[in-house]
């Protein structure tokens, strides 16, 4: 996704069907085309292809699941309660704190519990934001009062004991009343993804529409290669249904 939260499309490839090897080409030449970069995840739908794919070509790089996937999944699996369960699911999703996050779940727990043991079952580190422990050792520390709530900010390290502020990377509310509180601009406080700069970095490169078959620049290896069709029609999943003989016979 862009600075404005636009899917940007990487790359794309057309194959004979979704499988191990198919998948493996895919990240290869994704590879070669962007190396590893440092803050990459995999978000999938539990594609088991996929997943091999990656392991291979990226070992070590974490897998997620992806949070729209899985609510298709649950309204599939679990006929009841789809209008409570969306808006609870998706504020959980969204949590920033784990005391916001069990509470939610209790809820969800209320509704149907089966859906909670869905969740659990997916494990939670791969669809819920997961965010580390506070540090200490920092050089600017404000407490800001919410309503009976307490948040302590750290500005320097750019966190709030509320957790929205390191997982978004922009200043929180909370962040934002401690740099009034300071008479201190909220810009340097943003990640430098969010920024214009960045986001006409994103578009530098144009990507031309393919032109006319005319002005083709085909290798000849290309040109010379024979695809012949594939034989027969492909098979319908599912049994292969026997034919009436008795219908024939009359």
């Amino acid at each position: 996704m862009d600075a404005t939260g636009t899917i940007l499309p990487l790359a794309y490839a057309i194959v004979d069907s979704e499988n191990d090897a198919s998948w493996k080409w895919f990240f290869d030449q994704f590879k070669l085309a962007y190396s590893e970069r440092p803050n990459t995840c995999v978000v999938v739908d539990r594609n088991e292809s996929i997943l091999k794919a990656t392991s291979i070509v990226y070992p070590g790089m974490p897998h997620y699941s992806c949070m729209w996937h899985i609510w298709t999944n649950i309204r599939a699996k679990f006929k009841k309660g789809h209008l409570k369960l969306s808006e609870l699911y998706f504020a959980t999703i969204r949590s920033y704190t784990l005391d916001e996050f069990n509470e939610r779940m209790s809820k969800i727990e209320e509704i149907d519990p089966r859906v909670k043991a869905y969740l659990y079952d997916i494990d939670y580190h791969r669809w819920y934001r997961v965010h580390a422990t506070v540090r200490a050792s920092i050089d600017y520390i404000h407490t800001v009062l919410d309503g009976v709530r307490r948040y302590i900010v750290y500005l320097e390290n750019k966190r709030c004991s509320c957790g929205q502020f390191q997982l978004d990377e922009l200043p929180c509310p909370h962040a934002l009343a401690s740099l009034r509180h300071r008479d201190e601009s909220f810009e340097q406080y943003c990640s430098p993804y969010y920024t214009r700069a960045s986001l006409l970095h994103t578009y530098e490169i144009p990507v031309n529409p393919l032109p006319d078959e005319s002005k083709w620049n085909v290798p000849q290896h290309i040109i010379e290669e024979v695809v012949n069709p594939p034989k027969g029609g492909k098979r319908h999943p599912g049994r292969l249904k026997k034919k009436d003989t008795k219908h024939m016979m009359k």
